[in-house]
């Protein structure tokens, strides 16, 4: 079941992500992930297919949608109206009429092209429609709204808007199938480590009363990691950016001054730079001994390291 809540979970954040270019082998497949490669290395590393847009200059970073000017991109010719043959492209394969947004097997936000069984079949609305009988983009997306200047809701989900924007997701998936746990409650009533909560971040448990922050595996980018529950707009914290800047000479000797003298730890990633865990402690309290500095703002408001220091510490304020 943890696995099924660890899909759920990615897929309801990943539909707040940008338009990206699938990412496609030399020999047209998708190209495979390389054991031990963290989740997102395909998308860049691997070839990104060529698009062959119709308009010159047009490029997948562009927007074709709420203009009215790039029809022909998906149309051929172009329909009159709602109710009319849309003579769609591609033999109307939405894989190829969406090529901006058709992301690598596997990383996607959710799969098309597929079979609904029979009892998931029952759930799906009957405003949502399939092409012979399969998901497609078209599902879940009322594109025609797209082709319209100021008449959309963003992604132009089916009956949006929506309170949420993962509820959207309940109108074929049952929500009590998914509901998201908390990932910072790694303790049992008995004040045991739950391990499957650890694998919502941690390739494997790591050994809490031994391992230090090298020796964990993580199952994908840190910062990308807190995203998936954790929106944060602008500059963080304190109208600055901390995140991915990589500490100068005398920065580094003010954050291993800032551990020695509170026996704190304020881990860097694995590049050197400052991300989510260098201020906050994602770990509940207990989890790792209180004697160990990995222990430090476990609990804590925030779940800041040092709570009533940091800022003042680290810049010597």
């Amino acid at each position: 079941m943890i696995n099924v809540r660890v899909f759920i979970t990615l897929l309801l954040c990943l539909l707040t992500g940008s338009c990206q270019v699938a990412s496609i082998g030399p020999g047209g497949g998708t190209e495979p992930v390389a054991p031990g490669s963290k989740p997102g290395a395909l998308a860049r590393k691997a070839v990104a297919r060529p698009l062959h847009f119709v308009n010159p200059g047009l490029t997948a970073k562009a927007s074709i949608h709420y203009t009215g000017k790039y029809c022909n991109e998906c149309h051929a010719p172009i329909p009159g109206g709602p109710g009319q043959d849309p003579h769609l492209k591609f033999g109307g394969d939405y894989k190829q009429l969406c090529r901006c947004h058709t992301y690598a097997s596997g990383v996607y936000i959710h799969p098309v092209d597929i079979q609904p069984s029979p009892e998931k079949k029952k759930r799906i609305p009957k405003s949502f429609p399939l092409q012979n009988g399969k998901l497609t983009c078209r599902t879940c997306h009322d594109i025609y709204l797209q082709c319209q200047k100021r008449r959309f809701e963003r992604n132009s989900l089916r009956g949006a808007p929506y309170p949420r924007r993962m509820d959207f997701c309940y109108n074929c998936h049952v929500l009590q199938q998914y509901e998201k746990p908390d990932p910072h409650q790694q303790l049992n009533n008995s004040g045991e480590v739950i391990v499957g909560i650890c694998l919502y971040c941690h390739l494997e448990k790591p050994d809490e009363k031994h391992a230090t922050f090298k020796d964990v595996i993580l199952i994908g980018d840190i910062e990308l990691l807190c995203r998936r529950c954790h929106h944060i707009a602008g500059n963080h914290s304190g109208n600055a950016d901390h995140m991915g800047i990589r500490p100068s000479a005398d920065g580094l000797k003010r954050i291993n001054t800032v551990e020695k003298k509170y026996n704190v730890r304020l881990p860097l990633d694995e590049n050197g730079n400052m991300t989510c865990i260098t201020c906050h402690n994602p770990h509940a309290k207990g989890v790792i001994p209180d004697s160990r500095p990995g222990a430090k703002g476990a609990g804590s408001k925030y779940r800041h390291r040092l709570p009533e220091h940091f800022c003042i510490e680290c810049h010597q304020m």
